[in-house]
């Protein structure tokens, strides 16, 4: 879960001193193996937790329709957790310009490049432009995200439809413990990246994305190129 790379380019700040291009490069391949191991911790801690809890047999023998509610019920506590995670996302982009995740990356990249040559000096035109690119970072991590789910809709329904010793109420329950250890990783990773952030910057974005501030050790034209 912890994305090591990122601490060091945040803490020492030493991509791109004086080479703007390469800094972006470092950060283009950052962001690519930040989200290749985020994928890879995302799915081994979310399939554990589904295979462990349909082993255990704890909800076994609870009814269907309880057990849609269950599932329903972590998939707020998904939501809840990933939207954390968002915030803290966010906060790395405008940072650092890198992120977890390459989709929401290229997305914020894009609407930085479509308003900054739209904006005038108004603060209503700045504050609109960061609201765009915040909402653009954020959808591309959760269409990231919602792509992630269907592999487990399929194995889990797949397996309950050609065998026998599998139920629907058993892939229910698999994917309700997906749904849990991923809310569990959503929140960790999300810990991580603001404890990495604190550590080694002050930074501050405000929840709504309307004004922001961020001080590195970077100089400020690698956060605008």
């Amino acid at each position: 879960m912890h994305e090591p790379g990122v601490g060091m380019l945040i803490s020492h700040g030493t991509i791109g001193t004086h080479h703007p291009r390469w800094a972006n490069a470092g950060r283009w391949a950052l962001t690519l193996a930040a989200t290749a191991v985020s994928m890879f911790a995302l799915d081994a801690v979310s399939a554990a937790s589904g295979f462990v809890l349909s082993a255990s047999g704890l909800l076994g023998d609870l009814d269907h329709v309880l057990l849609l509610v269950l599932l329903a019920v972590t998939y707020l506590a998904w939501a809840a957790a990933l939207r954390v995670n968002l915030r803290a996302n966010w906060t790395l982009l405008v940072a650092t310009g890198t992120s977890t995740n390459v989709l929401s990356k290229v997305a914020f990249d894009a609407i930085r490049r479509v308003t900054s040559s739209r904006t005038s000096s108004r603060t209503s035109s700045r504050t609109s432009s960061r609201r765009a690119q915040q909402l653009a970072a954020s959808a591309g991590y959760v269409v990231t995200e919602l792509a992630k789910e269907l592999p487990y809709y399929f194995g889990a329904f797949a397996t309950a439809v050609v065998s026998d010793s599998v139920s629907a109420n058993d892939a229910i329950v698999f994917l309700a413990g997906a749904n849990i250890g991923a809310a569990v990783y959503e929140y960790g990773l999300a810990r991580i990246t603001r404890a990495i952030l604190h550590r080694s910057t002050s930074c501050r974005v405000h929840a709504d994305g309307t004004t922001w501030t961020a001080r590195t050790s970077m100089p400020t034209t690698l956060l605008t190129k």
